[in-house]
């Protein structure tokens, strides 16, 4: 203990400077007095600071046992109260950290001793004063508490500014490097330890909260803050934190470490610093400066207006007109009064005090400016932290909060702030996806989704008393806010990036946070939660704003994508049914005669095969509660069942092992018995009336009734998971609660101190829900209509433009609505729900608001179900009998189909196992037309290689499901419904790129399945064939043998390139191309001359008709062969053998259309459309191909069309005729015995019926001119084809006069039907036995073919 003068020595010596030690005098001492509280201190505390040392001069000495010292007060701060923190105090009010611990740390940092026990000391006295104090959970105020805390903050802020002011950081920076170079292998755990506590006092020196002074100074100071992270900075400690991020042996430092980077970056944004030493920050000044000026103007103006020239100093008494006081005279007002809204009787009413625990929550942190040195510096540390340990740090940050690991809840708000302030920080400065790839990928859009419905929960399980919680834990929940949103901003970078390779990444990021129902549904949650009492407005604005830039993604992905998003409901769960004791319902006769059928000779077959293996059954279980006796009753009833289903084998298994486990049982006999006794053995046990015991009944033969996954699920929620189409107004309708509408109208009312974009995103969500989903009325509330009115009232300025047309355009609408029903005026009180609004817009209809009533059925009805019930009863399982009785009924016509499904079960009309017979039924189904099987197949060829295309088949053919275009297409193309599947396997650019890469290395040493084989061994991911194979087909490096569609080789393209399209005559340039790539078509030689831009899309188009038109000529001219029906039978036996399959094919073909033909059905065209391998080669065939031609089908035509087909121009007797010889019949066919005549020649009419059928036959036997006039005008009308020879047909009609065809031939043409017989027949009579008299009786003359030398005119 110090005697009293030591103690006044050393209170003298203390409260002086250590500089001015030496120059100070007696009279300068503070005098001893009651107000320095010197005896408050303990004189334990006393002796032993005096013992750690003094100054002496300007050097710091320590005391012979300063270590022992310094061990002292570590032991007084751990025994100390915890309630007021004494000692803690007491040791500040000493000043002993910049008279004694501080000079120590900096003079002796080399002695390991001194420095170890200084930061353990130093460890508990920086730490935050929150954590200091014990205290209990209250709702009530605590005085005393927050002003003890107070005073260890203004202790802690002191310690902080003389951290700065001796360069502790220095010593700090010495021991880091020293315990650094270490390694991780060669430390002691007291190195660990020693490493562990140097963090932390950095740690807890960066939290000391700034002065409320500091931050009411000019922002070209430096404050306490920024010097002591400039001396980081300049000490290397920086250096030392990044290389503890960066390194993978500080695993178990990293979130420490990331804490203290937050809080150097604590007081600054990131987008000012991104901004510093560039224009866009000067910029962003003089924009806001010009508002703030042109705001102060348009005030400063309205003011002068307001102002009256002469100022009125009339003090007395004033009466105002038109408001009555008490009695019925004007009121009399005693006081000056400028303006009638100053009128008030409030002035000396209290003002209602709101109670802690319901006041608005304010924002707590702001942001400085500093100076720009200090900004510069950082901007240079945050790009460095950037480049060097962003991603690695996020990673294992991110691994230790997954696993567990993190020391405290707030380690996830440092890993949140983080991605904000660096991914915003790398946004505005110049985005750069490498640098922040950790943090920007769809792991984490799931992790802090997870991490903000995490929060979520934590604030919604805490009452109301305890407020305090709730509001930490939403300043949580709002780093989360910022951090999503800052994601999305730079996911909508991404997706406007030129990259190919960052726009994808994009998309598929996209894709899941739009099909995922949480994510979607993730700001109405959070906007439905808000309370002012809990949450910030920078929170609601953070919130409003990323849901803003969420719908405007949304909205931009649905316009070029198909969008199927998932959807969950809650589904209510089952209920148990109360399960009954099963009992047998067959009689001893019935079930003996069961036993005497069928079950005994399989029982005894099985018996005598033996070898029956019992491995697969279970007849006792050892770890069931039921004893052996009962476990044995029910496997005699399971016995029993088997037999009855007829699983007799599993049966006579079961029988077997149940011997081994009752091998003393007479129930199941002994195991070595005869097969006849075995035998009686099964019967007795399948006659056998012993019931199970009741305990075992509801679990036993329940199991069959039970769905296991209904077993699983007890006690919880069921949900169903389903998919549909994206519909953007039915996703805003979320957004139409009151509870979502009132956060953007209390959002509004900050709108002279909201930023731009802040009132941006709360005004269009509000357009949007007026205008696109007609919601307005649910911003007709009195208190958002204040908040317009001040909006109209504003300065009309830029960034009020969008406010003021919204308002305008709000008030607008509610004065229409307010015209149409009056009684909306009375809503305005109230905020409104979509019922209210529909109710609003009826006009407050009652007939069109009241709920549907019950239907009252009478006696009479009643029994008009029951007579239609039973007409309809023996058909009730092929129509809907409900339907039907609803349509029949006469008694009444308002009775729907449900309605009457409920009176039939109510009227017990059906038992409880016939009710599937009220199901409705299916209706008829709608065949597909042949038109859109065409279509359908013309989309699918074009749509194939797509993600989805069923659903861009589905946007062109809107009458048809999703569902019904699949099985359309498995059915006509034979496409399996796992190649139209959306999740298959998506190729990106990079895989096409590799794909492309692989094939052009591959493809010149190995052709066909080989090479398909090797690319799918050395492409990374894990390929079909046939998906290697769509993708080389999509990028055009192999061709589709199923498609007419030319595939372009290098050669060919080469050949292309010589001819110069800009000389010569491009018509001629074509004919020169085909004639060196006469393989390829010429309407493929135009496409690809197209897609090279060599000529234009309408030079292409008017080259290929030219070309084709020169071909036609061509072809007339130089027809060098006639193909007919007599040479039918030769290509017949020639490609028998070689194609039979093909022959049989085209005869069911030819067979078809006379069966169409006889039942009146497609007459028109048929195609001939390949279903097989063996068809396609046969097609390809020339041989083939000539036999076709004589039967009279058509070719494709080159440029239009793809398959052959078989006209109305080919007769009945010729399909006959081909079927016949087809199928091998041949005996009614001789080339002998058949003349030109049988196939040219009609037949005479001999009888009545057959002259009337003639369309010029005239039954006076006179020739009757005007009717054969009449009968062609109708042909010609109806655009009747001229005969001729099918395959001709396309050319024909082009000819001009003069073109030469033989006679013979001509008769040949004229034979394709017995229409067109009895047709020319008609004309030829007519031409003989009268002398042409009209000009449309003309005919065309053709003259004779060369070889002949008749000059007789022929008719065509």
């Amino acid at each position: 203990m110090l005697r009293r003068s030591q103690k006044k020595q050393w209170y003298q010596r203390r409260v002086r400077d250590p500089t001015d030690m030496d120059n100070a005098e007696e009279e300068d001492l503070p005098p001893l007095d009651s107000s320095h509280n010197f005896d408050s201190i303990d004189p334990d505390i006393v002796a032993t600071i005096a013992a750690l040392g003094s100054f002496e001069g300007k050097k710091y000495v320590k005391g012979e046992e300063c270590a022992i010292c310094i061990g002292d007060l570590i032991k007084f701060l751990r025994i100390e109260n915890r309630k007021d923190c004494d000692i803690r105090r007491q040791l500040a009010r000493t000043k002993v950290m910049e008279k004694d611990l501080l000079p120590i740390l900096t003079t002796y940092y080399e002695e390991q001793e001194i420095v170890e026990a200084m930061m353990r000391l130093l460890v508990n006295l920086t730490m935050p004063a929150l954590l200091c104090f014990e205290r209990e959970e209250t709702r009530k105020k605590d005085k005393i508490f927050e002003g003890l805390c107070l005073e260890v903050n203004n202790h802690l802020r002191h310690y902080k500014s003389q951290f700065v002011l001796f360069n502790a950081m220095k010593v700090f920076s010495s021991q880091l490097g020293r315990l650094l170079e270490l390694g991780k292998t060669n430390r002691t755990d007291d190195d660990d330890l020693m490493l562990e506590r140097l963090l932390i006092i950095i740690r807890n020196i960066l939290h000391v909260p700034a002065d409320s002074f500091e931050d009411e100074q000019l922002h070209s100071s430096l404050s306490v803050h920024d010097k002591l992270v400039l001396s980081l900075i300049e000490y290397g400690v920086a250096d030392l934190l990044f290389y503890l991020c960066g390194s993978r042996d500080e695993e178990q430092h990293c979130l420490l470490s990331l804490e203290i980077i937050s809080l150097i970056f604590r007081d600054f944004d990131a987008s000012t610093l991104a901004r510093q030493n560039t224009n866009l920050d000067n910029i962003k000044i003089d924009e806001e400066l010009k508002q703030i000026k042109l705001k102060e103007d348009l005030q400063k103006q309205k003011r002068l207006n307001m102002k009256n020239s002469r100022h009125s100093r009339f003090g007395g008494t004033f009466v105002v007109k038109g408001k009555k006081s008490i009695t019925d005279k004007d009121l009399i007002y005693h006081k000056n009064i400028k303006k009638i809204k100053d009128l008030s009787f409030d002035d000396e009413k209290t003002i209602k005090r709101h109670t802690g625990y319901n006041a608005i929550a304010e924002d707590s942190a702001s942001k400085r400016l500093s100076t720009a040195q200090a900004r510069s510096a950082l901007q240079e540390l945050a790009q460095k932290f950037l480049d060097v340990c962003y991603n690695p740090l996020m990673k294992k940050a991110k691994s230790l909060l997954c696993r567990g690991q993190g020391t405290a809840d707030c380690d996830e708000s440092f890993y949140l702030w983080a991605c904000c302030f660096f991914m915003e920080f790398n946004r505005v400065i110049g985005f750069k996806l490498e640098l922040v790839a950790e943090t920007l990928s769809s792991d984490t859009f799931s992790y802090i989704l997870q991490i903000i419905f995490k929060f979520h929960e934590e604030i919604k399980g805490f009452s109301s008393r305890m407020a305090h919680k709730m509001k930490l834990w939403a300043k949580r929940l709002h780093f989360a806010v910022k951090a999503y949103r800052e994601m999305l901003e730079n996911l909508a970078l991404m997706q406007i990036s030129k990259d190919s390779k960052i726009k994808s990444i994009s998309g598929v990021i996209q894709n899941i946070i739009f099909y995922q129902q949480e994510y979607r549904e993730l700001p109405t949650t959070l906007l439905k939660q808000f309370n002012r009492t809990i949450f910030t407005k920078s929170y609601l604005i953070d919130l409003v704003e990323c849901t803003h830039l969420y719908i405007k993604m949304l909205e931009a992905y649905t316009k070029s994508n198909t969008l199927i998003v998932q959807q969950t409901k809650k589904v209510a769960k089952k209920k148990k049914r109360p399960v009954k004791k099963k009992k047998n319902m067959l009689s001893e006769r019935e079930m003996q005669e069961m036993w005497d059928g069928d079950i005994e000779s399989e029982v005894m077959k099985i018996l005598s095969a033996g070898s029956i293996s019992t491995s697969h059954v279970r007849p006792f279980d050892a770890s069931s509660d039921y004893s052996m006796e009962q476990q044995r009753v029910v496997c005699k009833h399971s016995i029993q069942d088997l037999l009855k289903s007829g699983s007799f084998d599993e049966a006579v298994a079961l029988y077997k092992a149940a011997q081994e486990v009752w091998p003393s049982s007479p129930s199941f006999g002994m195991p070595d018995m005869a097969i006849i006794d075995e035998v009686n053995v099964m019967k007795s046990i399948f006659l056998s009336r012993e019931d199970i015991p009741e305990m075992m009944t509801e679990e036993t033969f329940s199991k069959d009734d039970e769905d296991p996954r209904e077993t699983e699920m007890q006690g919880s929620e069921l949900h169903h998971v389903s998919e549909h189409k994206f519909q953007n107004n039915d996703y805003l309708m979320l957004y139409a609660r009151p509870q979502i509408v009132k956060c953007y109208c209390y959002l509004l009312e900050f709108f002279e101190t909201n930023s731009t974009s802040a009132n941006h995103a709360t005004v269009k969500m509000l357009y949007r829900l007026a205008s696109k989903i007609a919601m307005s009325p649910l911003m007709y509330q009195i208190s958002f209509f204040i908040t317009l009115k001040k909006i109209l009232s504003a300065p009309k300025i830029d960034s009020y433009k969008d406010l003021q047309k919204f308002a305008v355009f709000l008030v607008r609408k509610y004065i229409v609505s307010l015209k149409e029903s009056p009684l909306i005026c009375l809503d305005a009180m109230f905020w409104k729900t979509p019922d209210d609004v529909i109710a609003i817009d009826n006009g407050y209809d009652p007939e069109k608001l009241m709920p549907k009533q019950k239907v009252v059925w009478t006696p009479l009805e009643e029994e008009e179900v029951k007579s239609l019930f039973a007409k309809w009863l023996d058909k009730a399982r092929a129509i809907d009998i409900c339907d039907m009785i609803a349509q029949d009924m006469t008694t009444s016509n308002d009775k729907q189909r449900m309605d009457v499904k409920r009176k039939i079960l109510e009227l017990g009309l059906v038992s409880e196992e016939n009710t599937d017979i009220l199901k409705k039924k299916p209706k008829n189904k709608v065949e597909w037309l042949p038109d859109e099987r065409e279509a359908l197949k013309s989309l699918y060829e074009e749509y194939k290689y797509d993600r989805d295309p069923v659903a861009l088949i589905q946007e062109k053919l809107d009458t048809k499901s999703r569902k019904k275009i699949i099985k359309e297409l498995e059915s006509l193309l034979g496409v399996r419904k796992s190649d139209l599947d959306v999740n298959r396997s998506i190729w990106t650019k990079d895989d096409d790129e590799e794909l492309r890469i692989l094939y052009d290395h591959k493809s010149e040493t190995h052709t066909g399945d080989a090479l398909l084989e090797i690319i799918q061994d050395k492409i990374p991911k894990n390929r079909t064939i046939k998906e290697i194979k769509d993708a080389l087909i999509r990028l055009r490096l192999q061709r589709d043998e199923n498609s007419s569609v030319h595939f372009w080789t290098k050669a060919e393209l080469a050949i292309l390139a010589k001819f110069d399209f800009h000389k010569g005559s491009k018509k001629e340039l074509v004919l020169k191309i085909r004639s060196e790539l006469s393989h390829i078509d010429t309407s493929s030689i135009i496409q690809q001359l197209v897609r090279q831009n060599k000529i234009t899309t309408v030079e292409g188009a008017d080259l290929l008709i030219e070309v084709d038109d020169s071909d036609e000529e061509e072809e007339e001219e130089e027809a060098e062969e006639e193909y007919d029906f007599f040479e039918f039978p030769k290509y017949v036996k020639k490609i028998t053998h070689q194609h039979a399959s093909a022959l049989s094919w085209i005869a069911e073909i030819c067979q078809q259309v006379l069966n169409n033909r006889e039942d009146m059905l497609d007459y028109d065209t048929v195609f001939i459309i390949a279903r097989e391998e063996s068809h396609h080669e046969a097609l390809r065939d020339n041989s083939f191909q000539d036999m076709l031609k004589c039967l009279g089908a058509v070719p494709p035509l080159s440029s239009y069309e793809t398959y052959w087909k078989i006209t109305s121009d080919v007769s009945d007797n010729i399909l006959r005729k081909a079927v016949s010889l087809m199928q091998g019949d041949d005996a009614g066919y001789s080339d002998s015995d058949q003349s030109v005549d049988d196939f040219t020649a009609p037949p005479e009419p001999n009888t009545e019926s057959q002259k009337s059928s003639l369309p010029w036959f005239n039954e006076s036997g006179d020739d009757d001119e005007d009717d054969m006039d009449t009968f062609l005008s109708k042909m010609r009308s109806q655009n009747t084809p001229a005969p001729s020879n099918p395959r001709k047909r396309a050319t024909s009609e082009s000819r001009e006069p003069g073109s030469s065809v033989s006679k013979q031939k001509i008769s040949r043409k004229l034979s394709t039907s017995d229409e067109e017989q009895e047709f020319d027949e008609g004309i030829t009579e007519n031409k003989e036995n009268s002398p042409p008299k009209s000009s449309h009786l003309q005919k065309q003359i053709v003259a004779s073919d060369s070889d002949s030398e008749s000059n007789e005119p022929v008719v065509v």
